[in-house]
């Protein structure tokens, strides 16, 4: 039972922190493609964390959760990607001055770490995707 509410506590928390990202990245004007791209699938993804997250509080005993446990494990698909999400929160995060001005442009030539970002989204929707259709990993 631990291991279920730990679970759920896991995806609850990546929900957070995609829903945080979403937020900031609707928040800036004329945002770049690369932001809105990033947004997208991250919106896309919540769907399936909510499936997810009541798949597992009704039915976490069950022989398909197995499937589901790598999913949540330490330094797993979830933990990665909600690290990822709130380091991209806090590069989001709204600021004023100079810096918060930088920031903005900056983004804009940070391709690899859209990428890195982009990949690790899609890996977990595709794992989140086949849990619940009670597909192996």
């Amino acid at each position: 039972m631990a291991e279920v509410v730990g679970l759920v506590a896991a995806v609850v928390q990546l929900i957070n922190v995609t829903e945080k990202t979403i937020s900031y990245i609707e928040s800036v004007k004329d945002a770049s493609q690369d932001r809105l791209r990033v947004g997208r699938e991250a919106s896309g993804l919540l769907p399936l964390l909510h499936d997810l997250k009541s798949e597992v509080s009704v039915n976490g005993d069950e022989e398909w959760s197995r499937c589901v446990r790598s999913l949540a494990l330490e330094h797993g698909p979830i933990d990665q990607l909600r690290e990822a999400l709130e380091q991209l929160a806090e590069k989001l995060k709204p600021r004023t001055g100079f810096k918060g001005t930088l920031r903005a442009f900056v983004w804009t030539l940070d391709k690899a770490y859209t990428q890195e970002i982009l990949g690790k989204i899609e890996r977990v929707k595709t794992r989140v995707i086949l849990a619940l259709q009670g597909d192996t990993l």
